[in-house]
């Protein structure tokens, strides 16, 4: 098969996790790269590589021209400022947007990887539902929702646009959730005090599937994610039991989560770095509960495909091994 297919952020995450799973399924790959990047992985799947990045207009054209379906996932998660999440997330969404529209034969479809944030958390403990009005809390979750409206507006071209919302997500190659896998390997587990707080997660080969399966649902917005409203407990002891340790849980304050994390941001900023753990997720991890309604999204991740979250996190610590890194 000969399905030429670009994919933006293929070097991340989740990215090279889709690029994986579109190979496998007989797509010809481009991806758009930054000289810096490293594309061993990429190199092996036999994709195309454009050099270019999402304020490089001319660039984008090459990369979307004589494509069937673009990928869209690259974007910021962490930033020092908002104008840094609004200028990658929302920005960069519209650049590619338009360089798909100045093609006389445009992309047939357009799939933009979006995230709870985007929409918000649950509302009073009940999962948001897609006609609820988006609520983010963060200006990570702003830039998203705008990305989401802006990739929507290709719709006017004749594009079929499919947003896929994810929750948090993890798997091998995370490299946030595994700050949290070495404080458990060390027999320390601090979670938010307070009341038990649910979340939605999905493993990473998951989503990737899901993403490869937008390519034949209809148009519209999608949540994938496993369907079981996890607690922090489930993942502490997950986590624990992958590790063969048994953490001291340690109850965090909801004050002192928000000054670590605003202490955490401002030590990186003298060294001009980023943080994973800043306020932007501070504020995300003290929301009461994050969960989708999932009604409707079986095409993307049928029932009983999902990977459980024991067996995911399992699977995670192994790959992490394996590399080093515990």
């Amino acid at each position: 098969m000969d399905r030429p297919a670009l994919v933006t952020g293929a070097t991340g995450f989740v990215g090279s996790h889709l690029a994986e799973r579109l190979a496998t399924e007989g797509w010809r790959l481009r991806a758009l790269i930054r000289r810096s990047s490293d594309v061993t992985r990429l190199d092996g799947l036999g994709a195309e590589l454009l050099v270019g990045d999402l304020e490089d207009g001319d660039a984008l054209v090459r990369a979307v021209d004589d494509v069937e379906v673009v990928f869209h996932l690259a974007a910021v998660t962490a930033a020092r400022d908002q104008s840094t999440y609004r200028r990658v997330n929302a920005d960069g969404t519209r650049r590619l947007v338009e360089a798909c529209a100045r093609l006389r034969s445009p992309p047939r479809r357009f799939i933009y990887l979006s995230s709870y944030a985007a929409c918000g958390p649950a509302l009073d403990g009940r999962p948001r539902t897609l006609a609820d009005p988006p609520a983010p809390l963060t200006a990570y979750g702003k830039s998203k929702l705008e990305g989401e409206q802006i990739a929507r507006a290709l719709g006017d071209k004749g594009v079929e646009v499919v947003v896929v919302r994810a929750p948090a997500v993890y798997g091998p190659r995370d490299r946030d959730l595994l700050t949290y896998f070495r404080l458990v390997w060390r027999r320390v587990a601090p979670y938010p005090a307070g009341p038990e707080r649910r979340l939605h997660l999905v493993y990473a080969p998951d989503l990737a599937r899901s993403l490869a399966r937008s390519v034949v649902v209809r148009a519209g917005t999608y949540a994938v994610a496993e369907p079981v409203a996890h607690t922090w407990r489930e993942v502490i002891a997950a986590i624990a039991r992958a590790l063969g340790r048994r953490p001291l849980p340690v109850p965090v304050p909801a004050a002192l989560v928000r000054g670590a994390a605003a202490l955490a941001e401002a030590v990186a900023s003298l060294f001009g770095r980023t943080v994973a753990f800043n306020r932007e997720k501070a504020r995300e991890m003290l929301a009461r509960a994050w969960l989708h309604d999932l009604s409707g999204t079986d095409e993307l991740l049928p029932p009983g495909t999902e990977t459980p979250l024991s067996r995911g996190i399992a699977e995670t610590a192994h790959w992490y091994r394996q590399r080093g890194w515990l």
